[in-house]
């Protein structure tokens, strides 16, 4: 991510092997977050990256045309500041060895940054499924392992799975489905706890068995708070798809969002989201901010701090 307090406080990014949700209220930017990890994903192990490829399933349409031009903004500006990065690492090099003014050799500069490493590459390596029911979206992953072998029999293999979102479709099946009840008594919907909590299982049988992240995006939904000191009868925001889907998600990472007034040069302020770690086997609670740029995600300019834990 280069991004040192998320990293923190993440351990280092999306651990691999594991099913993390990433959860938020509108316009929060966790698809944004998404873009970048789909990004990442392709950095080269010579720069701690995993050199995977990517697959994103689309329920929303947030990775259509604006999306991928998005992801294109992001990958030129990762390749410019590995190969800045690489620049800057032999000059030091030569400069320690008495040779400051030798021109940088591309043998040298290829043993930092492979050839292949691109912004068109990286693009490449990034497999939209667009889903557009319920029924299309459990098929789509019921049918993952099937490609994800295929990918690493082309020696390209996938360490990073997308779900955005997977309540969506989930929540307007149940939806509908309550209408059919009231007519036949039954319901046609996958949409049940149960049925909900199989691909919880499934996605996290897929993120071992390939040695890759699963990152699944969530909305907050309302729910009425039986347990309010007032009365009964308020209501708070949480996460969709029930309770027996939070306890299958081995980490769950929160994203809100707030005016910093010092986070820009003519003080008008930007919006600074707050990530927050809730959930996790690894780490912490603790919480740490970024910005979204033109380039991507970045850190507050104003402050480099470490993560807040809890």
């Amino acid at each position: 991510l280069f991004l040192p307090p998320l990293d923190a406080l993440l351990g280092g990014g999306i651990a691999l092997s594991e099913l993390t949700e990433i959860v938020g209220p509108p316009g929060s930017g966790k698809t944004q977050l998404a873009f970048q990890l789909c990004v990442d994903a392709r950095l080269p192990s010579s720069y701690g990256g995993v050199e995977g490829c990517s697959v994103v399933i689309d329920s929303e349409g947030s990775w259509g045309a604006s999306g991928v031009e998005r992801c294109w903004d992001m990958a030129v500006a990762l390749v410019d500041h590995v190969r800045s990065s690489a620049r800057r690492k032999l000059e030091m090099k030569n400069a320690r060895e008495g040779k400051a003014d030798a021109a940088l050799g591309p043998e040298e500069y290829a043993s930092l940054v492979p050839e292949w490493f691109t912004p068109e590459s990286i693009l490449e390596g990034i497999h939209i499924f667009r889903v557009h029911d319920e029924a299309s979206q459990t098929c789509t992953l019921y049918d993952l392992p099937r490609f994800l072998i295929e990918q690493e029999d082309k020696g390209l293999p996938v360490k990073l799975i997308v779900v955005d979102s997977m309540a969506f479709h989930y929540r307007m099946a149940a939806s509908s489905s309550h209408s059919i009840r009231s007519i036949n008594g039954k319901s046609g919907s996958f949409s049940t706890s149960p049925n909900v909590t199989r691909l919880a299982t499934l996605l996290i049988e897929i993120a071992s068995e390939f040695d890759l992240a699963v990152v699944a995006i969530n909305h907050l939904t309302t729910k009425i708070d039986k347990d309010t000191k007032n009365g009964g009868g308020g209501t708070k925001l949480v996460p969709a798809l029930g309770e027996s889907w939070a306890h299958a998600v081995i980490s769950r990472i929160m994203i809100d969002h707030r005016l910093h007034p010092e986070s820009s040069a003519d003080g008008t302020g930007r919006d600074v989201r707050i990530c927050t770690l809730i959930k996790s086997p690894h780490k912490p609670q603790g919480t740490a901010e970024f910005i979204i740029t033109d380039k991507g995600i970045r850190g507050v300019p104003s402050q480099n701090k470490q993560p807040v834990h809890h």
